[in-house]
């Protein structure tokens, strides 16, 4: 009868955990939705020097330490689509021409048309699509992430036709 020792039961559930670890990476990437037709160009990233709190008459802006600031403008084609995806942070979003249909991941939208703006925040899973059939939407984008963070998490389908 074989019996393992103290350092092969080890090694085996080690081997076990980092198994899971890869599926669940592998299955995490074969389900993430990727951006078609969406074309981003950044346009800088700084770092603030501390924590910051701002109160201005109808403006409230407060971070717990340092975070970066980035922008970028996008160019999303006729029909594109970000894919599903979040931020680790906020993201204040400008639609300067056509129009872009923003869905949440319980499937409902908010349409906005060129000269209009709105927020995608912390982890909530969305997508920015151009529902148009002939004319490209352009946004700009402002980060407002944690230093170093990714700007954007590839996110899973939640359930919802759009794609």
């Amino acid at each position: 009868m074989f019996s393992p020792t103290p350092s092969r039961r080890m090694r085996a559930t080690r081997s076990a955990s980092l198994a899971t670890l890869i599926l669940a990476a592998v299955v995490g990437t074969v389900f993430a939705t990727g951006a078609v037709g969406f074309h981003g160009t950044p346009l800088a990233r700084g770092t603030t020097v501390g924590a910051m709190q701002f109160n201005v008459g109808e403006i409230k802006l407060q971070t717990k330490s340092r975070v970066d600031f980035a922008q970028a403008t996008v160019t999303i084609d006729p029909l594109g689509s970000s894919g599903w995806h979040s931020h680790p942070g906020v993201v204040l979003v400008t639609v300067t021409s056509g129009t872009v249909t923003f869905y949440d991941a319980d499937c409902t939208f908010n349409t906005y048309p060129a000269g209009s703006s709105f927020i995608e925040s912390n982890g909530a899973t969305g997508l920015a699509r151009n529902e148009s059939t002939t004319t490209p939407a352009v946004v700009y984008v402002t980060y407002v992430v944690p230093v170093g963070a990714a700007l954007r998490i590839d996110q899973p389908n939640p359930g919802c036709p759009q794609s």
